[in-house]
């Protein structure tokens, strides 16, 4: 418990223990208080009563002593708060020094180049890389075009128009498997569902199969050289072929279902082997030529789904998305070059601004530094005048009820104080400072348009580092290759 107890006086009289510092102006002597206090008159009078002080005393009277102690107190504690204020207001104007912050903008400049020559050196490797890889693409397309004798560019649907190519692929599935169910439900017992079913395994097939025949062997007929162009020209009757007998098998298939017969698909085979062009009947025919016809559209689909060139579409494609990523790359750069120069002529708005700030705060502070030290001043020239003061009710009042006994003859003079040493609230130094820093504000302000001519300068050399693929061939066909 005894532990427990001391810990506890501690927390509640720990603050009552600490010494005040007297603010000046907060605790100012008050005479009349301070003589009500110490009884000041009520004991001059009953000395005075008894003689005393004696007319031989040279030695202050105890209700004088008190006065003196008071005073001295308030003294104390006046200089103790002159020392604490100058602590503060010292430790604040030796954290607003803009010397460093000032210099480090007027090269605001310079350290704009440094960051960007840093991206531009991080990224160079990506950036070549990509570059090559742009440049062999490129190279292999003008290659391209010269061995096959190509002056125009490459014609192929992009976005939205390549997606619309296999759209309309689909679409054609869906609505010639539509049109043929109802020809395929008159043989199944599924009726027109299992038609649409049948019908949509035989449309896929029929525009499947034309689709990429069109895509990828017909386009050899527009082929520079002899052989390839003989095979597409070959591959453009097989397709037709292929989309005839696709076209008359699905019919013979729909006869077999009608007749009923136990294994149509065999029964289809044969019959298309034996008699190939022999159908029952007109819906026969008709679906011969709904199939025929569907098999046609997906061809051209498929024909102009790329550049009618063989291999043209891919190589180009290829080059081109090469030199998209190349200029993706140049432009994510170019993006973060801007950001860094808007960082570069924030940060020297702001260090302005900044700068003219603490000087402001700076200038109010050695302003408050001269305050506080006239206001102890003030206050110590207070302290002397209200001993006088309190002093003088003292001997005035003893002096009244003498009854006749002379009074000492050290009423006439004041008491020594015990010497104090007030602190020093020189502002020579600070005032040379805050000269100094005008100065380099003033130098700064003057320089801003120049640092921001620089960085706008460093940018501009900076960013042009960053040359498009272009550049670097330079054709009449460069403005393909900017986006």
């Amino acid at each position: 418990m005894g532990l427990l107890e001391r810990v506890w006086n501690w927390l509640t009289s720990s603050g009552a223990r600490k010494p005040r510092k007297a603010h000046p102006d907060l605790y100012p002597i008050d005479v009349e208080r301070i003589a009500k206090d110490l009884q000041l008159v009520e004991q001059a009078k009953r000395l005075g009563e008894a003689g005393l002080p004696a007319p031989e005393a040279a030695v202050i009277s105890g209700p004088e002593a008190a006065v003196v102690q008071r005073v001295e107190k308030a003294r104390q504690d006046y200089v103790d708060w002159g020392a604490l204020r100058l602590n503060v207001l010292n430790t604040d104007l030796s954290r607003r020094d803009i010397t460093k912050d000032v210099n480090r903008a007027r090269q605001a400049d310079q350290e704009f180049e440094r960051k960007a020559s840093a991206l531009l050196a991080e990224q160079d490797a990506t950036v070549r890389g990509l570059g090559e890889i742009a440049r062999k693409r490129k190279q292999e397309l003008d290659s391209f075009r010269l061995e096959h004798q190509l002056s125009r560019e490459a014609r192929f649907p992009t976005g939205s128009g390549g997606f619309l190519r296999y759209a309309i692929l689909v679409a054609l599935v869906v609505v010639e498997g539509v049109l043929n169910a109802k020809f395929f439900a008159q043989g199944l017992d599924t009726g027109l569902l299992g038609g649409f079913t049948e019908a949509g395994i035989m449309a896929s097939i029929n525009v499947g199969v034309a689709f990429l025949i069109g895509k990828f062997a017909i386009p050899y007929a527009n082929h520079v050289r002899t052989f390839p162009k003989i095979l597409g020209f070959i591959a453009l009757a097989v397709a037709l072929a292929v989309m005839g007998c696709i076209g008359l098998g699905i019919a013979h298939y729909r006869d077999s279902l009608t007749a009923e017969i136990s294994n149509p698909a065999k029964a289809a085979l044969d019959a298309f082997l034996a008699h190939p062009l022999q159908l029952k009947d007109f819906f026969s025919w008709a679906l011969f030529a709904i199939s025929a016809a569907f098999g046609l559209g997906s061809l051209f689909d498929g024909l102009f789904s790329d550049d009618l060139y063989p291999r043209y579409g891919s190589i180009s494609r290829r080059a081109q998305s090469a030199v998209d990523d190349h200029e993706a790359e140049l432009n994510t750069l170019r993006i973060a070059l801007e950001d860094l120069k808007d960082e570069a002529l924030s940060g020297l708005d702001s260090a302005l601004k900044h700068a003219q700030a603490d000087v402001a705060v700076f200038e109010s502070l050695i302003q408050d530094k001269q305050m506080a030290g006239s206001r102890l001043s003030t206050a110590l020239l207070d302290a002397d005048n209200s001993l006088d003061a309190l002093l003088k009710k003292f001997r005035t009042e003893n002096e009244l009820h003498r009854s006749g006994v002379p009074r000492p003859a050290y009423f006439d003079s004041q008491p020594n104080l015990k010497p104090i040493k007030p602190p020093s609230f020189e502002v020579a130094a600070e005032e040379s400072a805050l000269n100094e820093q005008k100065s380099l504000v003033s130098t700064l302000i003057s320089e801003e348009q120049e640092i921001r001519a620089r960085i706008q300068a460093s940018f501009t050399q900076q960013f042009d580092r960053l040359k498009p693929l272009e550049f670097h061939f330079p054709s009449k066909e460069a403005s393909q290759w900017q986006r």
